[in-house]
C-alpha cells in the first residue's frame, strides 16, 4: 500500500517537474532574440507590415512637405492654411509617435512595454487624432464663411490672430478629452498585462466619442452642405444673369435699326457691364464649385476612415465579453490612422500653389533642373526659388 501510494506521488513530481521544464523552454522561446518574432509568421503578416510602413511613410513625408511649403513660401501663408498646417502637424505626430508603436505591438502580438508607456501611448492617439478631426472642423467652418459671408469675413473674421485663436481652442479641446481620465473618470478595472487598450468607462467612451468624433462629424456635415445649398443658388442666380444678357444683347440687335443714339448707347454699356458681372461670377463660382468638391472628398474620406472605428467603440464598452470587438478595434484603429496620410493628398495636391511648392521642395533640388523661364509653369517655380534664396 505504501509503495503504491508513493507511486503516484513520483509519478506527480516527475510530471511536474517536466511541465517545469516545458515551461522553463516556452519561457526561453518567448524571450529569445528579435528573429524568433518574424519565425512562423505567414506571408500575409508581412504584407500587412509593409502595408503599415507605407502608411507611416506616406503620413509622415505628406504631412512634413505640407508644413515646409506653409513656412516657406509667402504665398501659401493664408489663413486657411494655418488650419491646414494645424492639420498636419497633427498627423505628423500621429505617423511619427503612434504608429510605429502599434507596429511593434503588432509584430510581437502582446504589449511589453509596460503600463506607464501604455497610458502615455493611448493618451497621445486620443489627443492626436482628435485635434486632426478638430481641425478638418475648424476648416470646414473657415471655408464656410469664405464662401458664405466673403466680405464680412474677409474684413473683420478672417483674421490670422482668429485664425490662431481657433487652432489654440482646437488643441485645447483635444487635451482636455485626453486628460479627463486622469481626474477619475477612468475604468477601475483596467489592468495592462499582455494587451494595452482604451479606457473602457462607459462615461468617458460616451464623452470622448461625441466631443472627437459625433458633434465635428454633425459640424463637418451641415457646414458642407450649407456650402452646396449657397453655390446652387448663386448657379441659379448665374443662370439667371446669362438669361439678362440674351435678352439685352437681342434687344441691342433690334435697336440698331433704329435711328436713337442714346438708346443704344444706353444699352451698348448695360451690356458690358452685365457681361464683366457675368465673367467675374463664372470665376468666383468656379472656385467655389472647387471648394465644394474638396469639401466632398473631405467628408466623404473623413467619414469612410472614423465611422466604423466610433461605432465599435462607442459598443465596445457595454459588450466586453466579445472578444472579436477587440480584434475589429485594431483593424479599425488602422483604418481611422489612414485619414492621416490622405489628408495631404485632399487638401495640398489639388492645389497647385501647393504643387509648385513641392516640387520646389523636391524634384528640383534634387534633380538639379534649371527651368526654362520662357513657360508659365517653370516662371511660377523661378518665383518660388527667389523668394526661398531670399529668405536664406
Amino acid at each position: 500500500m505504501e509503495h503504491s501510494s508513493s507511486c503516484p506521488r513520483q509519478r506527480f513530481t516527475m510530471n511536474s517537474s517536466s511541465a517545469g521544464n516545458d515551461t522553463d523552454k516556452d519561457s526561453h522561446n518567448t524571450t529569445t532574440g528579435p528573429q524568433d518574432l518574424f519565425r512562423d509568421r505567414h506571408l500575409t503578416d508581412y504584407l500587412l507590415i509593409v502595408l503599415f510602413c507605407l502608411v507611416i511613410l506616406t503620413t509622415v513625408v505628406g504631412n512634413t512637405l505640407i508644413i515646409f511649403a506653409v513656412f516657406t513660401t509667402r504665398r501659401l501663408r493664408t489663413v486657411t492654411n494655418y488650419f491646414v498646417t494645424s492639420l498636419a502637424v497633427a498627423d505628423w505626430l500621429v505617423g511619427t509617435f503612434v504608429m510605429p508603436i502599434a507596429v511593434v505591438y503588432h509584430v510581437r502580438g502582446v504589449w511589453t512595454f509596460g503600463t506607464l508607456i501604455c497610458n502615455i501611448w493611448v493618451s497621445l492617439d486620443v489627443c492626436l487624432c482628435t485635434a486632426s478631426i478638430l481641425s478638418l472642423c475648424a476648416i470646414s467652418i473657415d471655408r464656410y464663411f469664405a464662401i458664405t459671408r466673403p466680405l464680412r469675413y474677409s474684413k473683420k473674421r478672417r483674421s490670422k490672430r482668429l485664425a490662431l485663436l481657433m487652432i489654440l481652442v482646437v488643441w485645447l479641446v483635444s487635451l482636455v478629452i485626453t486628460c479627463a481620465p486622469l481626474f477619475g473618470w477612468y475604468d477601475k478595472d483596467r489592468i495592462i498585462t499582455d494587451h494595452c487598450t482604451y479606457n473602457q468607462n462607459r462615461g468617458y467612451v460616451v464623452f470622448s466619442a461625441m466631443g472627437s468624433f459625433f458633434l465635428p462629424l454633425i459640424v463637418v456635415v451641415y457646414v458642407y452642405l450649407k456650402i452646396s445649398c449657397v453655390i446652387k443658388e448663386r448657379h441659379n442666380k448665374l443662370e439667371a444673369l446669362n438669361g439678362q444678357k440674351l435678352k439685352i444683347s437681342r434687344y441691342s440687335h433690334e435697336s440698331m435699326e433704329r435711328p436713337s443714339v442714346e438708346m443704344d448707347e444706353i444699352v451698348r454699356v448695360s451690356y458690358n457691364v452685365s457681361l464683366r458681372r457675368g465673367d467675374d461670377c463664372r470665376v468666383s463660382l468656379k472656385r467655389e464649385n472647387k471648394t465644394a468638391q474638396t469639401l466632398s472628398i473631405v467628408v466623404g474620406g473623413f467619414i469612410a476612415c472614423w465611422l466604423p472605428f466610433f461605432i465599435v467603440y462607442l459598443i465596445t464598452p457595454y459588450f466586453l465579453d466579445f472578444e472579436i470587438l477587440k480584434e475589429i478595434m485594431k483593424w479599425l484603429t488602422w483604418l481611422g490612422w489612414i485619414n492621416s496620410a490622405i489628408n495631404p493628398f485632399i487638401y495640398a495636391f489639388v492645389s497647385q500653389d501647393f504643387r509648385m511648392a513641392f516640387w520646389r521642395l523636391t524634384c528640383s533640388y534634387c534633380a538639379g533642373h534649371k527651368p526654362d523661364l520662357n513657360t508659365p509653369h517653370n516662371r511660377f517655380v523661378i518665383r518660388y526659388s527667389h523668394y526661398s534664396r531670399n529668405q536664406v
